[in-house]
């Protein structure tokens, strides 16, 4: 990246030297991580983060592709996976005549999950860069956690644990999840054009907007110079909800005509209902709803990477299932982060990543 941003004390940190916390919380910030992902073998995103996540938390700080093979073998998670097709020859090396009930195909098909995982973190070595936080061995296809940790190396094992709730007590959770609304709103406060209204939407955190969901629809109608066709008795008494919204922006462009600049946007840390949550901030959902002269920008966050490599460009994974919104993912987070100068604005929670890098549990 242009610019290595140590915000952490000023120094680097030696992961090796990480102590354990004096007092360790009484629930630990991860577990299970010896479950393999209820992903099918085509979503390589997953794995790979399921591999990172195997790595940062293994005894040694490394992993290698025969450990993955050995670890999704021995998974107690046996249960096929809805949509799981172990036979593509797009990404494996099988042919489609195989059967795929015999023991031999079995550990065919883990060898070829495996193969494609680590060529998906060989884009990822190229693509992060320096920011990536882990070294690869393409002799010994192995990964493994760098010695000296900057700041940008913290935000990105930030943003990987988001995208791992799984593995994260429920109890827990809201550091990560928190933390990336946080980001969110940093990230897309500062893609708004200058003097922009900018606020949180979202339930827990808003500060323009509070109360009932129907008196915050009502605030930001007026707000973007729109119409909510709503009324109060289309919602429960009780709903205090964000309506599918997280981060709303507007320019007034100097005067209280409508017909100017609005993005709306959602955040959301799940792996499994993405392109759904990806259209909950969108005209297509909302416009019927609160009408305004031209439909919007719609942002959806997430903290998973979705980059791919397709005849040696950058492409996106899951392209079929991508919705009509300007996705910030991963990558484009930790590029942001690096140019906007996050890490000055809180946008790191380091000791919830220092409590995960004590932990030698795999």
């Amino acid at each position: 990246m242009k610019k290595v941003i140590d915000a952490v004390a000023g120094t680097r940190r030696r992961h090796s030297s990480v102590p354990a916390s004096p007092k360790m919380p009484a629930v630990p910030i991860l577990e299970n991580v010896s479950t393999k992902p209820d992903a099918p073998r085509y979503a390589r995103y997953r794995w790979c983060d399921y591999i990172e996540l195997r790595c940062l938390t293994h005894t040694d700080k490394r992993f290698s592709r025969d450990n993955l093979a050995e670890a999704i073998g021995e998974s107690k998670d046996t249960t096929p996976e809805d949509g799981d097709d172990p036979i593509d020859p797009d990404i494996f090396s099988l042919e489609d005549h195989e059967e795929p009930d015999s023991g031999l195909q079995k550990t065919d098909d883990d060898e070829a999950l495996s193969a494609a995982c680590f060529r998906q973190l060989r884009w990822r070595s190229i693509i992060f860069g320096e920011s990536w936080p882990f070294d690869i061995d393409h002799h010994t296809q192995e990964i493994k956690l760098k010695i000296d940790l900057n700041a940008t190396h913290y935000f990105y094992l930030q943003l990987l644990l988001s995208s791992l709730l799984k593995y994260c007590p429920k109890k827990r959770r809201n550091t990560y999840t928190a933390s990336f609304e946080q980001v969110s709103f940093l990230v897309f406060k500062d893609l708004m054009p200058r003097k922009s209204q900018v606020h949180r939407f979202g339930a827990a955190h808003g500060t323009r907007y509070k109360g009932k969901l129907f008196d915050k629809l009502t605030l930001l109608a007026q707000d973007i110079r729109g119409e909510l066709r709503l009324e109060r008795r289309d919602f429960p008494d009780s709903d205090v909800g964000d309506g599918g919204l997280d981060l709303v922006a507007w320019h007034d462009l100097g005067d209280e005509r409508d017909h100017i600049p609005i993005a709306l946007g959602q955040c959301g840390c799940t792996v499994d209902g993405w392109p759904d949550k990806m259209l909950e901030a969108s005209p297509a959902k909302l416009s019927k709803k609160l009408v305004t002269g031209h439909d919007w920008s719609t942002y959806y966050f997430m903290p998973l990477d979705l980059t791919d490599e397709r005849d040696g460009k950058m492409d996106w994974q899951e392209k079929r299932d991508m919705a009509t919104a300007i996705v910030i993912d991963r990558l484009r987070l930790v590029r942001l982060a690096d140019a906007y100068e996050l890490m000055k604005h809180g946008a790191l929670v380091k000791p919830a990543i220092d409590e995960a890098l004590a932990l030698r549990i795999s």
